[in-house]
């Protein structure tokens, strides 16, 4: 090789250290301007997930470096796990795709049913939760239930949504390890689906319902005396619902506390927000910032509090934590709740509904 060629190569790969370097230096604000960020929802248009997502969409833009706008899309399907294997493996993970599921997903792996959970929550990267949350059990005043004690006495339909999600997956685990006397039809793409389903009867309630989604219709739902909250569920009672029982109070031994406390630490992360593994750090640090800041945004708190949703956040180191501890559950205590969680007699899936891609 002459001296010619060795000078062209040597430009060449100039070049090419140049444009990597380029790159490699981009910053968020560079990145972002001009760009559109996507936060995918996991179940329909309508429900607390969604309106929650909402809610973040419109102020997270001005605080994320060069105000990128910020757009919510549905994507339904297995209660939210499509949408989440979505985003951890096939959306691009540059930083402009946001995953908002149900707080019950990310535990899925944790029970042994990684073929469908194609990720590992301990790898994504959490930007943060609005809230932390408690959910309540609920039925129609027509089942003539009074309390949970009732629900070992006789059988109630309960809706749920993918057949791995929460709302299945807890009415049966407290099913196999209480007693209760629960049977779920799953199918049902989201919150507005299972309610309308319990004002024309077709189920007697649901059996995981989140108290930021009732809130709102509290009146005309339970102050009316048409449905009536059983227990609630979560790792400390709710100051909104002091006469209603804690469900891991009611629990007999203290291995089935534990267990309930480990389901229940998913209500602690309320409405998780995550991006890929990949995404570049110093974009998923610019996130996480811009989410922190848009939790003290005083527009976004006066629109919280005129639709009676709470803002109450955790950050995504926090939560990173979190699935840290959750996942350290000694493996004895884990089996039993993978035993209870994947048992699931009677259960009933609505033709049609795609709840196991």
């Amino acid at each position: 090789m002459d001296f010619a060629q060795i000078g062209r190569c040597g430009g060449l790969l100039l070049a090419a250290g140049l444009s990597t370097g380029s790159a490699h230096a981009q910053t968020p604000l560079d990145f972002y301007k001009g760009k559109t960020v996507t936060i995918y929802v996991g179940l329909s248009a309508g429900g607390g997930y969604d309106t929650n997502a909402r809610l973040v969409g419109r102020h997270l833009g001005k605080y994320i470096p060069g105000n990128p706008t910020v757009l919510v899309r549905n994507m339904p399907g297995a209660g939210g796990l499509v949408m989440t294997n979505h985003v951890a493996n096939a959306a691009p993970a540059d930083g402009t795709n946001i995953g908002a599921p149900q707080r019950g997903v990310p535990f899925e792996p944790l029970l042994g049913q990684a073929s469908k959970a194609k990720f590992d929550p301990r790898n994504l990267q959490w930007i943060g939760s609005v809230n932390a949350d408690t959910s309540i059990a609920i039925v129609h005043a027509r089942t003539g239930i009074k309390s949970w004690a009732d629900l070992k006495n006789r059988e109630t339909v309960i809706a749920g949504t993918g057949v791995g999600t929460e709302s299945v997956v807890i009415p049966y685990v407290l099913r196999n390890l209480m007693g209760v006397k629960f049977k779920v039809i799953a199918g049902f793409p989201g919150g507005n689906e299972m309610n309308l389903a319990m004002e024309r009867g077709e189920v007697d309630g649901r059996g995981s319902f989140s108290w930021t989604s009732l809130k709102p219709h509290y009146k005309d739902m339970v102050q009316s005396g048409k449905y009536k909250i059983l227990f609630q569920m979560g790792l400390r009672p709710h100051q909104d619902l002091k006469d209603v029982p804690l469900i891991v109070d009611l629990a007999e031994d203290p291995d089935t506390k534990q267990i309930l406390k480990v389901q229940f630490t998913a209500f602690e992360l309320g409405r998780p927000l995550f991006v890929a593994e990949a995404v570049p750090t110093d974009r998923v640090a610019a996130l996480r910032k811009a989410f922190n800041e848009a939790m003290k945004d005083k527009d976004l708190i006066s629109e919280a509090d005129k639709s009676d949703q709470e803002v109450n956040p955790m950050t995504g180191e926090d939560m990173v934590a979190a699935f840290k501890d959750v996942y350290a559950t000694p493996s004895h205590l884990i089996k039993k709740l993978a035993d209870a969680s994947v048992l699931k007699p009677d259960l009933k899936v609505l033709e049609g509904a795609k709840t196991d891609e």
